[in-house]
C-alpha cells in the first residue's frame, strides 16, 4: 500500500517544485525560444500513463491506490469546479491590474490554442484506448480530461504570472494536483489516467505558447489596429463521453 501513496506524494511534489522554475522565454527577436528541458515533466507523465495501460506493476499500483482511497460512497464533488480556478485567476489578476506576460487578447488566443490541442489529444486517445473507469461506468477512463484541463490551466497561470511571484505557480499546481487526486478519490480515474492527463495538460499550454508568435502573425497580420474592445471571448464547459472539457471561442 505504501508504494502508491509514495508515488502520489512524489507526483504532487514534482509538480509544485518543478513549476517554480522560470516560465518559458517566448519571444527572442520575434522567434520562439524552445527549451527541450520543458518537455521532461510532461513527457515523463504521459509516458508513465501510456506504459501503465499494459504494465502489470503499474496496474497493480493503480488498484492498490484505489483500494486504499476507496471512499465507501463518500465523494468530494468539487473537481468539476477546481479545474477552472487557475484560468479564472489569470483573468481576475489581469482585471485587477496585475499584468502578466501577455495582454488579454493574446492570453485568450493562447488559451484557445491550448484548449484545441488538449481537446483533440484527449478525445483521440480516449477513442483508441477504451480503458474502463474504476467505477465501471464507462470505457473512457484514459486519460483524465479533468486533470488535463486543470494542469493546462495551472501551466497557463505559471506562464503568465510565475515571473511575478512563484506562489502563483505553486497555487495553480497545488489546485491541479488536488483535482487529479480527487479524480482518483471519487473513483473516476486510475492514477495512470491522471498522470497522462497532467502531462497532456502541461504540454498543451507549452505548445500554445511556443506557437503563439506564428499564430499571431498569421491571424492578425492584417489586423494591426485590433484592440481588446473589439474581441468577444466565450469560455464554456463542454461535456463529451462523461468527460468535462473546456471550449473557448473568439470573435473579432
Amino acid at each position: 500500500m505504501k508504494l502508491p501513496f509514495l508515488f502520489l506524494v512524489l507526483f504532487c511534489a514534482i509538480m509544485c517544485y518543478g513549476q517554480q522554475q522560470p516560465a518559458d522565454s517566448i519571444y527572442i527577436n520575434k522567434d520562439v525560444k524552445f527549451k527541450y528541458q520543458s518537455l521532461f515533466i510532461p513527457a515523463g507523465l504521459i509516458t508513465y500513463g501510456v506504459i501503465g495501460i499494459k504494465n502489470d506493476p503499474i496496474k497493480k499500483w493503480d488498484q492498490d491506490l484505489r483500494t486504499t482511497l476507496q471512499p465507501d460512497g463518500t465523494k468530494i464533488d468539487i473537481d468539476d469546479y477546481t479545474l477552472f480556478v487557475p484560468i479564472a485567476a489569470v483573468y481576475g489578476l489581469d482585471l485587477a491590474g496585475i499584468k502578466g506576460r501577455n495582454n488579454m487578447l493574446n492570453k485568450t488566443v493562447i488559451l484557445g490554442t491550448s484548449t484545441l490541442f488538449l481537446y483533440s489529444s484527449v478525445n483521440l486517445i480516449k477513442n483508441n484506448t477504451n480503458i474502463r473507469r474504476p467505477s465501471g461506468k464507462s470505457q473512457s477512463s484514459f486519460p483524465s480530461g479533468h486533470t488535463a484541463i486543470s494542469f493546462m490551466a495551472a501551466e497557463f497561470l505559471h506562464q503568465e504570472y510565475g515571473h511575478v511571484s512563484p506562489w502563483y505557480s505553486i497555487a495553480g499546481y497545488t489546485i491541479a494536483a488536488s483535482t487529479g487526486f480527487l479524480r482518483i478519490y471519487n473513483d473516476k480515474h486510475w492514477l495512470s489516467d491522471v498522470a497522462a492527463g497532467a502531462g497532456i495538460g502541461i504540454l498543451s499550454t507549452k505548445i500554445a505558447y511556443w506557437l503563439h508568435p506564428l499564430i499571431k502573425s498569421v491571424i492578425f497580420k492584417n489586423k494591426s489596429k485590433l484592440n481588446e474592445s473589439q474581441v468577444q471571448l466565450n469560455i464554456a464547459p463542454l461535456y463529451t463521453r462523461n468527460e468535462l472539457l473546456l471550449a473557448t471561442s473568439l470573435r473579432f
